[in-house]
């Protein structure tokens, strides 16, 4: 791709105005700029050009050095990349600038971003005159609270490099914002200020320090603006007591948890007291708040996730007018799914064609809508669909991304087109979705795991490149977690794997993709013949597609039943990789699949390499979530329309593993 014309970039204008030198850093969602990391000199400035469209941040790294084997580190915004270029996101306390430029019209997006703690003083200027800077110009360090302080063990001084926020000092949920386990963002009720966010509220009143405050911390300005980011714009302005003056005492932020319980301890005596004496009044008194509350939650929770999807992503937003003109008021149905329907439309300035997904306003408060929009928006790959805007007005949602024009993988899986299909093709989506999973599961800025992995959600544009899409059920993770907490079973019946609704199989992870996975690759194999796979157990109601090419891959009778689909050696190697790897993916323990790297290195390599994998021990097309009329047709394949669909209890699955185990102990 060649690089657009100068006259179609912006430029950041770096300055370092600090007395020290510093390591400035970038990381783009969409794409990378010219440099993502570098080093700036005390009063040096340095001007980085960016395309039109980008989606990114901006902070500062200091006391940075390289030690004897040559790794680069910096004791505040480090990258963790052992080099001067980072990779990724910064580690926290850092002081970020964050940038959403349009894509087509409207207005830029910016903030400064302390949110996740401090190390800098930073300053965004755009050079409109007409737009707002923000920034922290103060140096917050030598006066954020004591308990928040980051100190240096390499400095001889101590003095603070860094103000961590209160919820990682504490690791308490009651300081946190964000689930310290979910990384989802909790209710403003519960999400209470801290003496962190007080601080920096009152000395960088501009700057984004609590997440409900983002209307007060998000700025715009007209499309084309270049900006000016300025390190120690003040370096000499410094604040005197501020903390001092954030009132402490008897509340959650300011104390600490043994201060906070041995307070509940001396007042108990006291609270019961008082509450004794006006038990009677309080009875009738909760029996009103509470019917009062109820009702109020409801609209409470659909205003939060109004201001939640904000603070989730800077994203183009699109009035509900503007998606009915651009769908020329639904005409062009794409499809239909358990979360809502999909139209062709195009953007209001009729740039470029686009899908437009209306979810059902059924969909409760809005959950699977703000995980879609907060997934998708953290990605960016060739094989991930490229999320372009949204719209949220009240129960009215809807998604829009780019158009993809051979629709999705199940056409050519369920129409019988597959059979059309070279074999070189299918095994190029098998690779190319295999790309899209391993940098979901590995190289996002949180791990993403996708949780529906189906046909469906396979789109396939117009040079059969494989992108991933719907990501609504979805879940956001550390990417050091290796076990997700689930509370209800997730995904489509026929891919769901086994620990999603049972934890007899073992704990949920993104190896429950890897089986998602492994089930779609090997129902493009039984798509080239689709009806002898759907009749596979035809005489043993047990038995499905899985089951049966294993019993063949056994006596050695692979290519069988595709014997008239083969017609090259090359295809022979093709599909009897893509089996190898599609069993190794659906094995039923979690910890014998392979991670999704290491699927991508099975695909890529060569056969010889290959194992045959273990037979997987339950093999059943269990249905495992409740459907509905319109989830019907997002079946497998491999569950013809008379087998059996009924529901398995926890009992019922300890009772089939149980019985896999034993015949599997008796041969």
């Amino acid at each position: 791709m060649l690089p657009p014309p100068p006259a179609m970039l912006r430029s950041f204008k770096i300055e370092n105005k600090c007395e020290y030198t510093i390591w400035p850093a970038t990381y783009g969602y969409k794409r990378s700029l010219e440099t993502t990391g570098f080093v700036l000199e005390k009063g040096e400035t340095r001007t980085i050009k960016a395309p039109l469209s980008w989606t990114g941040r901006f902070w500062g790294r200091t006391i940075c050095s390289t030690n004897s084997t040559g790794a680069f580190s910096c004791a505040t915004g480090d990258c963790a990349s052992g080099k001067i270029k980072c990779l990724g996101n910064p580690i926290d306390p850092t002081t970020v600038a964050e940038f959403n430029l349009a894509s087509y019209s409207d207005v830029d997006y910016y903030d400064v971003n302390v949110i996740n703690g401090y190390n800098l003083p930073l300053l965004v200027t755009p050079e409109n005159k007409n737009c707002r800077s923000t920034g922290c110009v103060v140096d917050m360090n030598e006066t954020c609270p004591s308990e928040l302080m980051v100190n240096s063990s390499s400095l001889r001084s101590h003095h603070p490099i860094a103000c961590m926020t209160t919820c990682q000092r504490y690791q308490l949920p009651e300081l946190c914002c964000v689930g310290l386990s979910s990384g989802v963002v909790v209710l403003q009720g519960i999400c209470k200020r801290t003496i962190y966010s007080r601080t920096f509220n009152r000395a960088c009143p501009s700057a984004y320090s609590y997440i409900y405050d983002v209307n007060n911390s998000s700025f715009t300005c007209p499309y084309f603006s270049n900006f000016v980011i300025t390190f120690c714009p003040s370096s000499h302005n410094k604040t005197s007591n501020i903390s001092s003056t954030v009132p402490t005492a008897g509340n959650v932020e300011g104390s600490s948890p043994k201060k906070i319980r041995a307070e509940a301890k001396r007042n108990f005596p006291l609270k019961l007291k008082l509450i004794l004496g006006v038990s009677s009044v309080l009875a009738t008194m909760i029996i009103i708040v509470i019917v009062v509350r109820v009702r109020a939650n409801n609209t409470r929770k659909s205003d939060w996730n109004e201001k939640n999807m904000e603070a989730v992503v800077m994203m183009k937003r699109f009035s509900y007018v503007q998606v009915k003109k651009m769908t020329n008021s639904f005409a062009n149905v794409l499809g239909k799914g358990g979360f809502g329907t999909v139209y062709k439309g195009k953007l209001p300035d009729g740039s470029r064609d686009v899908a437009v997904k209306i979810l059902k306003e059924s969909n409760g408060n809005g959950e699977d809508f703000i995980n879609e929009i907060a997934s998708m928006s953290r990605t960016s790959h060739a094989n991930i669909v490229s999320l372009l805007g949204f719209c949220y007005e009240g129960r009215k949602k809807a998604i829009i991304y780019e158009f993809m024009p051979n629709g999705s993988l199940d056409k050519f899986i369920f129409e019988k087109m597959s059979a059309k299909m070279e074999w070189k093709t299918l095994y190029n989506i098998a690779v190319g979705v295999s790309h899209g999973l391993e940098y979901l599961h590995s190289h996002c800025v949180s791990r993403i795991v996708h949780f529906d992995i189906k046909p469906q959600n396979i789109l396939i544009d117009g040079d059969f490149c494989p992108k991933i899409s719907d990501f609504g059920l979805a879940k956001l993770c550390k990417n050091n977690e290796s076990i997700m907490s689930m509370l209800h079973a997730r995904g489509t019946i026929g891919y769901i794997a086994p620990e999603v609704f049972s934890q007899s199989f073992g704990g949920v992870s993104h190896k429950s993709d890897v089986y998602s996975y492994g089930m779609v690759v090997l129902e493009m194999i039984g798509a080239k013949n689709i009806e002898r796979a759907q009749n596979a157990g035809s005489n043993n109601t047990s038995m499905y597609f899985p089951d049966w090419i294993y019993q063949d891959l056994e006596k050695g009778e692979m290519m069988s039943f595709l014997a008239d689909q083969i017609t090259e050696e090359e295809d022979e190697k093709i599909v009897k990789k893509m089996v190898l790897v599609g069993l190794w993916c659906i094995q039923t323990n979690p910890y014998d699949r392979p991670p999704m790297s290491k699927v991508v290195e099975m695909l890529e390599g060569s056969l010889e390499a290959l194992q045959i994998p273990p037979k997987p021990l339950l093999c059943l097309p269990a249905v495992t979530i409740p459907i509905t009329v319109d989830d019907i047709q997002e079946t497998s394949s491999f569950l013809k329309p008379s087998q059996d669909t009924s529901y398995y209890s926890e009992q019922v699955v300890q009772d089939i593993v149980e019985e896999n185990q034993d015949s599997s102990r008796s041969s």
